[in-house]
């Protein structure tokens, strides 16, 4: 009788217990947050990183932002990258070694982990995992066009990781396709949708700014080549001369701001206004600000301001290179940045503010998308693990 009872308690006590969840990840992005909370909820999480970038001043003490998670900084270094496109700096971008997860995932020996991205970070988690027989999810979010140019040994680790690894979580389509021309069974990927904290900006605000003349076409993003900025000045420079009336809004920082700045001056561009990074809070009221959101950008895995853009109220105009494009919006919001004279002709439509706003039931919001990820890793053993649950 007593055993039986010691073996009901013992149940109890499993059951009760919550499944040690460890994510790893470069930094923690504010977007994120929500998603987080939700796992931590469900989980006991473990969030290691490897640090904040300092190009991204916004995003620091985001990890006071998860109470209900333990969140350490590993020990690595963070090596600073240039990017070169036809012998121009394209982008720049900072590489992180953290050797030092491995130490605190023996020390936490969680039941299951999620590695973002494919590198040095995924290595180690999949290490772990052979040696521990943990599961191991890949959360994935680069897709064909982003990952066209890649070195011969991003390449070989590429197909390493999609040989070694059995469960996949991707950012939406885009990435499930890359995923997929990596030989990774379509059948084994978790396709959810990369997201922001929809509450901030579905809620009625305030506008932050009064900008005059009307409309005003919005740009948010990092100051570098590889946004497109250059070429939305080119082709607002071209609308201006035939005799257009607007006004255009930079928010961001980065490398090429002061070029930008120049070369606004040099187009004789009017009614211009650039201003630094804003915090994620006060963003919301920044896109209340404006009419028409413009996202030219070459190359993006997702573009989450997309997201932010569409959330509040605002029609977008958004470039084919990011990874959004096709799966929040329809052909005539879409454009190639490169393409000038398209560019300028998808630009002066948008001004007559008759441009289709982005139909929200595309996007997916927090709730949704952390109850598929949350079923999925409850049940990383089960064949059915990448079964949705049922509405």
């Amino acid at each position: 009788m007593l055993s039986v009872i010691r073996n009901e308690k013992s149940n109890v006590r499993s059951e009760s217990r919550k499944q040690k969840l460890a994510l790893l990840v470069n930094m923690i992005s504010p977007a994120r947050i929500p998603l987080y909370s939700a796992l931590a909820e469900r989980f006991d999480l473990l969030v290691l990183h490897g640090g904040n970038e300092a190009n991204r001043k916004s995003w620091r003490q985001t990890e006071r932002m998860l109470p209900g998670a333990r969140v350490i900084k590993a020990w690595g270094w963070q090596i600073p990258l240039t990017r070169k496109v036809n012998g121009r700096v394209f982008d720049r971008r900072l590489l992180h070694i953290t050797p030092g997860f491995l130490w605190h995932l023996f020390r936490f020996r969680p039941d299951v982990l999620i590695s973002n991205e494919m590198g040095l970070r995924t290595l180690i988690a999949l290490a772990y995992s052979s040696v521990t027989r943990k599961p191991v999810w890949i959360w994935w979010g680069g897709t064909p066009h982003t990952e066209r140019g890649i070195g011969t040994g991003k390449r070989l680790v590429r197909k390493l990781i999609s040989r070694w690894a059995d469960r996949w979580i991707s950012y939406g389509k885009s990435s499930t396709d890359y995923l997929c021309s990596l030989g990774v069974s379509r059948k084994s990927v978790l396709e959810i949708q990369n997201s922001v904290d929809e509450r901030s900006f579905l809620e009625a605000g305030i506008p932050a700014l009064e900008i005059k003349p009307r409309p005003v076409l919005l740009h948010v993003g990092q100051f570098t080549a590889r946004k497109g900025i250059s070429l939305l000045l080119h082709a607002a420079a071209e609308l201006q001369k035939r005799g257009r009336v607007f006004s255009l809004v930079f928010v961001g920082s980065g490398p090429e701001k002061i070029a930008a700045q120049q070369l606004s001056q040099k187009l004789g561009l009017k009614n211009v206004r650039f201003m630094d990074e804003q915090t994620p809070a006060a963003m919301p009221s920044i896109y209340k600000s404006a009419d028409v959101f413009i996202f030219p950008t070459l190359e993006d895995v997702w573009g989450l301001v997309a997201n932010e853009a569409a959330l509040s109220g605002l029609s977008v105009l958004c470039s084919k290179f990011a990874g959004c494009a096709e799966e929040l919006f329809g052909p005539e919001n879409i454009f190639d940045p490169q393409n000038q004279s398209e560019f300028v002709e998808k630009l002066g439509y948008a001004l007559t503010l008759r441009l289709p706003r982005a139909n929200l039931t595309r996007l997916r919001f927090t709730s949704d998308l952390a109850a598929s990820l949350v079923h999925a890793l409850l049940r990383s053993d089960s064949a059915d693990s990448l079964r949705l649950p049922r509405e």
